[in-house]
This record gives structure tokens, C-alpha cells and sequence, in this order.
């Protein structure tokens, strides 16, 4: 078709749809982010996994069966962050029970956490994409996805049956989100984390029997989705009773920038123990089967040749004692990304 008087070049286009839709809906390749900004869990192996971090200003799926970390994992990440930026604030869901007490043994500021107490599927939604469309917060957690209830289900009587309502609410929701989401650089980034659980599928012969609530069209929108499992219980003595911790796996099953199927484990302490208290990672032994796993450390636990421990368990107390050793390996370690 040849080019007449009526006919408008690509840049026109662009000038009239940037006047009626705003600046970010067609813009030349160059002129948008070439970097994808992620937000650390505050965990270095679980970082490394996720290719820097969750990713910001886009939905992050924690799935996992009951008590294996989903919400000390989503916490952690409010905490360090709110540990770097005096400024950072989180919007929490709670569409579970919210324990504060929980919330502040992991390390988060309830002064920088807003509380929404709701299991209304559209209230909390809607609430949700208000916040995210006027950059009010840096972080969002929907804890959990499974537990917020359409509307239509909450008029029905128990005994009426009701199918898909949630599923085709939540791909709505997505949809929508996915232009409040966007961002400019210097604009306000936000990490969206969304809590999920598994279900078993009925009949299901072969393959995982396994899914998660809210129908298939939401996995489609999520950038990252990571299952989290209880890999070992961590014990005080040799006692089985004393049970103090938990060694958190997780395994990363989608990611739209960095590979997947990448796995990561650290230790989590639900009690007070020798060295830790209620709430804590265990940070220094994280960084350092990272740094060793990278090799970092010359032969025998030397670092920039010099011999610093003796063993491994030695070499986890120097870098426990030394937080600026710690800021040194994180660094390195993320440079490997």
C-alpha cells in the first residue's frame, strides 16, 4: 500500500496514544527499561537463585504446602529492605491471620507496615490496585491467595455450589494490574509478592498431581514463581524434640529473566536458640555456602590470600563476627549473577 497525504508515520501514532493513554504505553525499544530492577529477599542463595532478587513492579508467586516458609521468606524481604531505606513501606494483606508479634521477630517495622484485614476477593483487590497505580508503597503481599472469597460465594448458602468465580475475578485483576505496574525510571518501584498454596488435582494419574488455587490464567502473569519446601528440621542438641529451626528450600519454577529450576537453601529459626534468636536467618552461613559454592575462597578458607579459618565452622563464626567481611563476600557473590 502506498504511503498518502492521510497516512501517519509511527512517531505521529505514538505522539496521539501518549496524549489520551499516557507516556508508557507505546514507546520505541530503547526508550524503555533495559534492565529488569529486582528487590533482595535478603537471603544471598535465595537472591543468587532468582537472578538478583525478586523482580520489581511485577507479580512474584511464594508457593508451598503449610508451614514451609512462604511467609518468613515474604517478611524477610519487608525487613532488609526496610533495613537499607528509612522510607521503604509495605502494604501486607491479611486475608490470613496477622500475627505482629510474628511479623517483628523476622525483623519488620510495624511503624513502615500497613495492615489490610480483609478476605474480600474485590475489596482487597481493588484496594490493592489503587495502591500500586498511585505508587503509595514499595511493597505488596497478598498472604494468602487461596483465602480471599469472591462476593458471590459469600451470599450463597453453604450448601449451593459455586464454580470459578474466583479464577475469573483474579484474571481481571491481573489484567488490569498489568498497566498500574508500570514504571519510568525515577518513578516509585514496587514488589508484588503473592502467597499461594497447593492443592491436590482430582483423578490425576501421571505427572505432578498438584496445583494452586485461582485457575490457570494467573501463573501466566506472574514474572517469578518459586516453591518453598522444609528441606531439615534444625534441632538444638541431638534431641528430636528440641526443634528450633528449619532449613528452607527453595526452588525456583518460572522466571522471565534469569534461568529457571535454580535451588537455594537456608537455615530459619522459629525459637530462641544458642547464637539466634526467634524470627532470624541464618546469614552467615548463607553467604558463605554461597561464596564457597562460587568459589570465592582460595583453597583452603583463604580470601584474597589470606588464611582466615581453620575449618568451615570456624570460617562461619569469622564471617558472623565480621559484618564488613559479610558487605565484602555479598558483593562478589552478587557479581557472579
Amino acid at each position: 500500500m502506498s504511503k498518502t497525504a492521510t497516512n501517519k508515520s509511527i512517531e505521529e501514532i505514538a505522539e496521539e496514544i501518549k496524549k489520551k493513554y499516557g507516556d508508557h504505553v507505546l514507546l520505541r525499544g530503547s526508550e524503555t527499561r533495559q534492565v529488569t530492577p529486582h528487590t533482595s529477599t535478603g537471603i544471598l542463595a535465595y537472591d543468587l537463585a532468582l537472578g538478583g532478587g525478586w523482580a520489581t513492579n511485577q507479580w512474584n508467586e511464594i508457593v508451598g504446602e503449610e508451614s514451609s516458609g512462604k511467609t518468613a521468606i515474604a517478611y524477610k524481604t519487608i525487613a532488609a529492605n526496610q533495613a537499607k531505606d528509612p522510607n521503604y513501606l509495605a502494604m501486607w494483606v491479611a486475608a490470613e491471620e496477622y500475627v505482629p508479634e510474628y511479623a517483628a521477630s523476622v525483623g519488620v517495622d510495624l511503624d513502615r507496615l500497613w495492615v489490610l484485614e480483609s478476605n474480600e476477593m474485590e475489596t482487597v483487590l481493588e484496594f490493592v490496585l489503587t495502591a500500586i497505580e498511585n505508587q503509595s508503597v514499595d511493597c505488596v503481599v497478598i498472604d494468602s491467595m487461596p483465602a480471599l472469597v469472591p462476593d458471590r460465594e459469600v451470599e450463597k448458602r453453604m450448601d449451593e455450589a459455586i464454580v470459578g468465580v474466583g479464577a475469573l475475578t483474579l484474571g481481571k485483576f491481573f489484567r488490569k494490574c498489568a498497566l498500574a505496574q508500570r514504571r519510568s525510571e525515577g518513578e516509585r518501584d514496587c514488589t508484588l509478592i503473592a502467597i499461594n498454596q497447593w492443592r491436590e488435582k482430582i483423578g490425576v494419574m501421571y505427572g505432578d498431581p498438584r496445583t494452586t488455587p485461582g485457575g490457570k490464567a494467573k501463573n501466566y502473569f506472574y514474572f517469578t514463581r518459586v516453591e518453598v519446601r522444609r528441606d531439615e528440621w534444625l534441632s538444638e542438641g541431638s534431641a528430636i524434640e528440641k526443634r528450633v529451626g528449619q532449613s528452607i528450600k527453595m526452588r525456583v519454577m518460572k522466571n522471565k529473566t534469569y534461568r529457571p529450576q535454580q535451588v537455594a537453601v537456608a537455615d530459619f529459626y522459629f525459637s530462641d536458640t544458642g547464637g539466634f534468636r526467634k524470627g532470624e536467618f541464618d546469614a552467615a552461613k548463607d553467604i558463605v555456602n554461597v561464596c564457597l559454592a562460587l568459589e570465592l575462597f582460595e583453597g583452603r578458607y583463604k580470601f584474597d590470600g589470606e588464611r582466615i579459618a581453620g575449618s568451615k565452622d570456624e570460617l562461619y563464626d569469622v564471617v558472623r563476627g565480621n559484618p564488613e567481611l559479610q558487605g565484602i563476600l555479598i558483593e562478589r557473590a552478587l557479581g557472579e549473577v
